[in-house]
């Protein structure tokens, strides 16, 4: 995908001159002097040493829609070494009418630039008390700056930064003189104004198990209901300015996974935000988004925090790490992967769905909670059901081969089918993406299928093998010859209904096993015993993968042991029109 590139850009990395001239008029004043005068370009870092007691500045920040609007900032001192070893952390008080709506500073506000009043980055608020206060952490701009360049070549381009900054005695007396905060308080420390994941589209329950490893990976909540990245929506890199709303986005589309945050600055085609890491892991491939500011909401408790509406995307973000995040505007993330549905419901009517994934470690969350929404949408209630879906997963391999895994199922819950149906997607493609032997991509994961709100389901009733010309209960089976066979039918009951289904499972006995011992085991697809085998290889994986079996199936399986310990199997397997519950039974087999 292309984005259009900026060809103009008479303000970069602040807002454009035309709404420059305008907002600098109603500004208040950071002192006596007039507000700055925005950098025409990249701005000009006021050397750290140079952040001392007194300086005063003006900071922007969006509270609602897309207008930056101005604060005031007086430091208070430095803490050295605070944000990371060679990194001080600049303290400042700020203030603002939309400072004292919200109660302090919001999550959200990371990135905020703070300049002189001669046009001089101070930094970014990018960090703030424990409890929630008017007191913030700034990031150095001569820090942020570094990012312009390769940040993995940068000054100080760490990606890990201090989780919680301790502040000396003099230092929390110093905050507490403000008032804005109690020495108690100040003696708690600063922490990273937080950064929570917005996810939209989701399903209203049994998300959880989706958005665990979301939420470790990221170390931040995940708050459902909180703005939505349409796919579709066209933006221009020339809406993300300093002092803009900014998002990075893992997927958008019908579910969107997006941290809200703010710009720090742009220079030519590079913009960077947040003054902090988000996720840490330095080369990075998010998407980048402008947005709009829906409200910010304040919170005595937790702390006040911004909710908003991501746009387009206009860039990838590159680079994550202890000073912030870096991105480059008019080029699309390299490892975007489309996640679309078509799922046909009780009335006939197809119901489609789309959502773009971006971050390929999050792939299986992110496709199981779209197919779980997607399921939701074509019942139009999260509910008892039942689903026959065909999985097509498609992927590029380290070499560039192209790869792809396809998964007929049949699904049915009495409590939740979007959740069961969901959950065999994860488990199909979390192994993949968590797999050491290559680096792969997913370029996309197709689902189709039908879906209902009836529980189209079997439960194995009864199990028989033939004796003497007669079908009777199944047990142990003695002196059966090699080369020979154990007949075997299973009898099938529908789910609340009449409805049932004779099942022939007559499976074979092995040459050459004679001596040999072991079970017969009668189970379900999806419970059937095999010795699990560790792939040694990524064809071995996909090979599994491909083998994963269905919920419409019904095994019959020997397992035999020589006394010399060489093991053979012999299976057979059948297929029904429904899904099957959980059912395995085992008796002694012994070849005479």
């Amino acid at each position: 995908m292309s984005i259009p590139r900026i060809t103009s850009r008479a303000a970069c990395g602040v807002i454009t001159t035309a709404a420059v001239s305008a907002l600098l008029v109603a500004l208040p004043a950071a002192t006596s002097s007039a507000a700055p005068t925005l950098p025409d370009n990249c701005p000009t870092a006021l050397p750290t040493d140079q952040a001392v007691d007194g300086v005063s500045g003006t900071g922007y920040t969006v509270e609602k829609g897309t207008k930056a609007d101005a604060f005031t900032a007086k430091v208070l001192g430095r803490v050295t070494d605070g944000i990371a070893p060679g990194i001080d952390m600049i303290m400042a008080d700020l203030d603002s009418p939309a400072l004292e709506r919200a109660g302090g500073v919001w999550a959200g506000m990371s990135g905020s630039p703070v300049y002189t009043a001669d046009g001089k980055l101070i930094g970014s608020v990018s960090y703030g008390l424990v409890t929630p206060s008017n007191i913030a952490g700034i990031t150095p701009a001569e820090d942020l700056l570094a990012l312009r360049n390769d940040p993995s070549n940068a000054r100080r381009a760490a990606t890990q930064a201090n989780p919680k900054i301790a502040v000396p005695g003099p230092v929390a007396e110093r905050i507490a003189k403000t008032g804005e905060a109690t020495k108690a308080t100040a003696d708690k420390g600063f922490q990273r104004l937080a950064v929570p994941i917005s996810a939209s589209g989701l399903a209203t329950k049994n998300t959880k198990h989706f958005l665990e490893g979301i939420t470790k990976d990221s170390g931040t909540a995940v708050r459902a209901g909180a703005g939505k990245a349409k796919s579709g929506v066209k933006s221009s890199p020339s809406e993300i300015t300093a002092g803009s709303n900014y998002a990075a986005a893992f997927s958008y589309g019908d579910v969107s996974l997006f941290a809200l945050g703010t710009t720090t600055y742009v220079c030519d085609d590079t913009a960077v935000a947040f003054g902090h890491p988000f996720l840490s892991v330095g080369p990075s491939d998010y998407s980048a988004h402008p947005a709009e500011a829906v409200y910010v909401q304040p919170d005595p408790v937790w702390g006040p925090f911004k909710v908003g509406n991501p746009g387009g995307p206009v860039g990838t973000v590159t680079w994550d790490g202890t000073s912030g995040i870096r991105s480059t505007l008019g080029q699309a993330p390299e490892h975007e992967y489309p996640v679309t549905t078509s799922l046909v419901n009780d009335q006939g009517k197809t119901v489609t769905g789309s959502t773009t994934g971006v971050y390929q470690p999050w792939a299986a969350d992110v496709a199981a909670l779209h197919l779980q929404a997607a399921v939701v949408k074509a019942l139009g209630v999260q509910s008892q059901g039942s689903s026959q879906v065909k999985i097509t997963v498609k992927g590029t391999r380290a070499n560039g081969k192209k790869f792809k895994i396809t998964h007929d199922d049949y699904f049915s819950d009495s409590y939740d089918i979007s959740y069961a149906t969901a959950d065999s997607l994860y488990f199909l493609l979390a192994p993949l993406v968590s797999q050491p032997y290559e680096e792969v991509d997913i370029t996309g994961v197709k689902i189709t299928g039908k879906v209902s709100t009836a529980v189209k389901q079997y439960r194995v009733s009864s199990v028989q093998t033939k004796e003497k010309g007669k079908w009777i209960p199944l047990k142990d089976v003695t002196d059966v010859a090699p080369n020979s066979s154990i007949p075997v039918r299973a009898t099938l009951s529908g789910y609340r209904n009449s409805d049932t289904v004779t099942v022939p499972l007559t499976v074979s006995v092995p040459e050459g096993t004679s001596g040999y011992t072991g079970t017969l085991t009668v189970s379900d697809g999806r419970s059937v015993y095999n010795e699990y085998k560790e792939p040694n290889s990524l064809d071995e994986l996909l090979t599994q993968l491909n083998e994963t079996p269905s919920g419409n199936q019904l095994v019959s399986q020997v397992d035999l042991d020589s006394p010399e310990g060489t093991k053979v199997t012999s299976k057979r397997d059948a297929e029904v029109n429904g899904a099957i519950a959980y059912y395995s039974t085992q008796v002694a087999v012994t070849v005479k």
